[in-house]
């Protein structure tokens, strides 16, 4: 490459770097301006809230000791509640067992009962019925002897003749 163009090469370079830094003195000066601004802004803010931090510090002091106890108190209050519903929860499944072992036998019970009194209204039907039959036995000989009686009775009286039909319905009725 000849030096003539060389020299107008690194030249050019020269001029586009110039050109570049001038830009980045522009563009910091332009981010000077808007830091100066912001800053501006925020020190204002914090003219405002230096005081309210200084409340909130002044509080914190004066009450770390009730914050200190109310903290450890709301400690000591949620051990408590979760030893509270452990045992809460371990009664609560002692007592769902009791109550199915109560169920359970009271099930069983109820069937021995049942079947107790099955077997007992059972047993009151066959007493009634051999009751029945034991007393209906005599009366029946009885009856049927004391229609045998009445007929040797009425036949003797007779002396032959044919009962009427009145007499014959009369007795049929006490049968039946």
């Amino acid at each position: 490459m000849p030096d003539e163009t060389f020299r107008w090469v690194i030249t050019g370079a020269v001029a586009i770097s110039t050109l570049c830094i001038l830009m980045m003195a522009v563009a910091a000066i332009a981010m000077y301006r808007v830091v100066s601004k912001v800053q501006a802004r925020v020190d204002g803010i914090a003219e405002r809230v230096d005081p309210i931090v200084d409340k909130v510090r002044k509080i914190t002091d004066d009450n770390a000791l009730n914050i200190t106890t109310i903290v450890s108190s709301a400690a000591a209050v949620a051990v408590n509640a979760k030893d509270i519903s452990e045992v809460a929860r371990e009664q609560a499944h002692r007592f769902g067992e009791m109550g199915r072992d109560f169920t359970d036998r009271a099930k069983a019970q109820i069937a021995r009962v049942d079947a107790a009194v099955d077997k007992t209204v059972d047993q009151v039907q066959v007493a009634g019925e051999n009751v029945k039959v034991a007393v209906m036995k005599p009366v029946k000989e009885a009856s049927g002897l004391i229609a045998g009686v009445k007929a040797a009775v009425a036949s003797y009286t007779s002396n032959g003749r044919r009962p009427t039909m009145d007499h014959i319905t009369q007795d049929e009725e006490m049968f039946i």
